[in-house]
């Protein structure tokens, strides 16, 4: 199984990456992680990541689910990254594993993966309008699971997020 991980090169949140990377890890998965530069990536609470090739360089077929973690960065880099939209699209759109969490999941909103779904974000106006807009039934839970796609408030449930993400994968 080959995962991709998608974090913002700076203010990337640690828990949201660190947490699900180890858990498929230790199920026996190849993480895979891609940024917008290729390089040491600076979590907002002093994780150093060096991601492996920067979102142009990703093939979506190669993956079997996409992860993205969100901090302030997330909105800053990722939210309108068109080539991240894409891939993000077409895994999703396979029926393969999609998650995101905190700022994140506007991406998955953004590439088409969320109409008529229940999703759920960290808790901003601004969030919620996006999710909204993208046709998401947004949901006050901590972690949302709606087939494949699994959605999840912040750091603090990065433990549970990481529960779905296995329930879809094994």
């Amino acid at each position: 199984m080959k995962i991709l991980f998608v974090i913002a090169s700076y203010r990337f949140m640690d828990r949201e990456y660190t947490i699900p990377k180890n858990a498929l890890l230790e199920k026996g998965a190849e993480c895979i992680t891609a940024s917008t530069v290729k390089g040491t990536c600076y979590g907002m609470h002093g994780e150093l990541v060096e991601s492996d090739l920067t979102i142009d360089e990703v093939n979506a077929d190669d993956y079997d689910g996409i992860i993205i973690a969100g901090g302030i960065g997330c909105q800053d880099e990722l939210w309108r990254n068109e080539k991240l939209i894409d891939i993000v699209n077409k895994i999703g759109t396979k029926g393969k594993l999609a998650a995101a969490i905190c700022l994140a999941p506007m991406i998955l909103g953004e590439a088409g993966l969320l109409a008529g779904k229940k999703a759920t974000t960290f808790d901003t106006p601004a969030c919620h309008r996006v999710l909204e807009l993208d046709k998401a039934t947004v949901v006050s839970d901590n972690v949302v699971r709606d087939g494949n796609i699994v959605t999840a408030k912040g750091p603090f449930d990065a433990e549970e997020f990481t529960k779905e993400i296995l329930n879809v994968l094994y």
